[in-house]
């Protein structure tokens, strides 16, 4: 069955696997379960006091 799945391509190139971590760096919970939306609300905040700071 594995014969007959199509490959993901992008301009013509198979994609690369994907560098997320499978764990949140905030709550190091499982990515795939759960809501993360406090986490992705404090994540923003980080990256825009670290833009403001340079």
């Amino acid at each position: 069955m594995t014969a007959l799945r199509r490959k993901a391509v992008i301009r013509g190139c198979p994609m690369k696997p994907l560098d997320c971590k499978s764990r949140c760096d905030i709550c190091n919970k499982p990515r795939n379960k759960g809501n993360h939306t406090k986490c992705s609300a404090e994540r923003q905040a980080r990256a825009q006091e670290k833009g403001n700071e340079q």
